[in-house]
């Protein structure tokens, strides 16, 4: 398939509607949109969406908090996956993060989130500690994975 063209922008209110269809199809704990209103107003917190016609064919979140850049989610629409999409949104927020003048980037996965893994190890990222029965839908542990990024 061939890539789609993006633009990659700041996350609106307008974009929730699909935001929240979007995390309900691809995760188990999905945020509400109170969540989102309430981080969209955070001056701490970066969203963005890469935007494909239109429609957000991908998007991703982060707190800036000092020297430090907390991945807060990230997702890919099940219509524009295997494009690198999440890959793109990815190296937008680690952007972001060194304008914001972070050096390092902290995120957690699930360990049986093989896909996501398999992003993150590309892109640089090295385990560094778990977080214990994290996850409140199954128990599951997370790996909390990190960057330098300065």
């Amino acid at each position: 398939m061939l890539q789609p063209n993006y633009v990659i922008r700041k996350m609106t209110e307008l974009d929730l509607d699909e935001i929240i269809v979007i995390e309900h199809q691809v995760f188990t704990l999905p945020w509400s949109i109170e969540s989102y209103r309430a981080d969209l107003r955070n001056e701490f917190a970066t969203y963005l969406v890469c935007d494909v016609a239109g429609e957000v064919a991908a998007y991703g979140g982060m707190w800036n908090v000092f020297e430090e850049a907390h991945i807060t989610n990230i997702a890919v629409n099940p219509n524009y996956r295997r494009l690198g999409l999440g890959k793109t949104i990815m190296l937008e927020l680690e952007k972001a993060a060194k304008e914001k003048n972070a050096i390092r980037m902290v995120l957690e996965v699930r360990p049986s989130n093989s896909i996501a893994l398999n992003l993150y190890e590309g892109l640089g990222y090295i385990p560094t500690s778990f977080r214990e029965k994290y996850y409140s839908d199954n128990g599951e542990d997370a790996l909390v994975m990190t960057k330098l990024v300065f």
